[in-house]
């Protein structure tokens, strides 16, 4: 039977109103979707906030770490100035050398004092001891005609310095090496002069 007109508007009525139900769905997601993307949205102003706030604390312990750290050194530079400056007022006209060795000395204890504090401690290898590339830098080789004395120090120009924290070599003693020159003192014959008549 074909369709009369009343069914093909009841037909057409019926998809219409599917679609405009279609059409109001879709419409609900897009909404919801706008939603939750604005919601994201202030949720990352928010952590950006956060993270920004905590990275300025951050910032701040790092600055005020880093004075309570350096602070006994700079009261330790602070004391030393201080006797630099009431050395140098008090000094005499003349003054012997062993009176300057003294008062050196007396400042570089006050500077190993606060590099102790610091958890430093100066190091100063004995002449003779074996070198060992860890403590030691070789900054001069002297030959040796013996072989007991290849491989040692020979002078120390200046201390290494040690973490006492990790037990390692913050800078290395600076030194000269002895270094054998392949004949043994001991293996070269002695010659006997002879009288001269």
């Amino acid at each position: 039977m074909p369709e009369t007109l009343d069914d093909s508007s009841t037909h057409n009525g019926d998809a219409g109103t599917r679609s405009d139900h279609r059409i109001d769905e879709l419409t609900q997601q897009v909404t919801r979707l706008a939603d939750e993307v604005a919601a994201g949205n202030v949720r990352a102003e928010a952590r950006e906030r956060v993270i920004d706030h905590l990275h300025a604390e951050v910032e701040r312990l790092r600055v005020g770490e880093e004075g309570i750290l350096l602070r006994p050194v700079i009261v330790d530079l602070q004391t030393l100035r201080q006797d630099l400056l009431r050395q140098a007022g008090t000094l005499p006209e003349t003054i012997e050398p062993t009176q300057v060795r003294a008062l050196l000395t007396s400042f570089a204890l006050s500077v190993e004092q606060a590099l102790e504090r610091c958890g430093v401690a100066p190091v100063r290898p004995a002449v003779g001891e074996a070198y060992n590339a860890r403590q030691h830098r070789t900054v001069k080789v002297v030959d040796t005609e013996r072989k007991a004395q290849d491989e040692t120090v020979a002078e120390v120009i200046s201390d290494g310095y040690l973490d006492t924290r990790t037990d390692r070599m913050t800078a290395p003693a600076r030194v000269a090496v002895w270094r054998w020159n392949g004949v043994d003192d001991a293996t070269v014959p002695e010659t006997e002069e002879e009288p001269v008549d």
